[in-house]
């Protein structure tokens, strides 16, 4: 568990010093909400009725571009590699870069519910507390599935446009469960509502990290 915690822990203050990610992940995310809340705003109550897609939308696309360029940033320098290289788990490997980018998703999901909250809906500021287990949910299986997927596709020359599309159909699942549970949340429902969604998400995140811890070795051998 130690190692699983220093090896993410690397990759955070990595891109805490370069802010490589982070900085492009919210510019476009931010982007992607204010068009979508200026398009939800042509009818009367479609912003309200939009806010959960709104918000499932753009923190899939904006995750998805920057686990593409982590990976893509990876194979430039040969990072990973040299992560192999030392006397560490291929599951540890895997386990350690799923908790960074869950942690690199969830902070994209605080910027994008802020902004859906000025923008949008303020009611996304409001059942902000309510929305964040779901959130954070969806994060963890949304990071599992890439940070596997972008291994995958990672050594191949159209990465950047292949990820995406592999990506999104096997993570369907995880968002459309998550998408639900914030729909409630922002209904005002009691979190004991939650429950059904919570527990098949928790289901999903199970299944996705253990599966990519075993697969992870062959994903990455040589």
């Amino acid at each position: 568990m130690r190692t699983i915690a220093l090896l993410a822990w690397k990759d955070l203050v990595i891109e805490a010093r370069t802010r490589e990610l982070m900085s492009s992940m919210s510019l476009v995310a931010f982007l992607t909400v204010v068009i979508l809340g200026l398009a939800a705003q042509a009818s009367p109550r479609g912003a309200g009725a939009m806010t959960p897609a709104i918000l499932w939308v753009t923190v899939a696309f904006g995750a998805t571009l920057g686990l593409a360029r982590s990976h893509a940033i990876e194979q430039e320098r040969q990072a990973l590699q040299g992560v192999l290289l030392a006397p560490v788990g291929r599951g540890e490997v895997f386990l350690a870069k799923c908790l960074a980018n869950a942690v690199l998703v969830a902070a994209l999901q605080a910027v994008v519910v802020l902004a859906t909250a000025v923008f949008v809906d303020p009611l996304a500021g409001r059942h902000a507390g309510a929305m964040a287990v779901p959130l954070v949910l969806g994060a963890v299986g949304f990071a599992a599935v890439g940070t596997l997927l972008g291994a995958m596709t990672a050594a191949t020359r159209l990465r950047e446009v292949l990820l995406p599309i592999v990506l999104l159909p096997v993570v369907l699942p995880v968002i459309l469960v998550s998408l639900a549970a914030v729909a409630r949340a922002l209904d005002g429902a009691p979190f004991g509502a939650l429950a059904g969604p919570l527990k098949l998400l928790a289901a999903y995140d199970l299944l996705f990290v253990v599966l990519g811890t075993w697969l992870f070795e062959y994903v990455v051998a040589e």
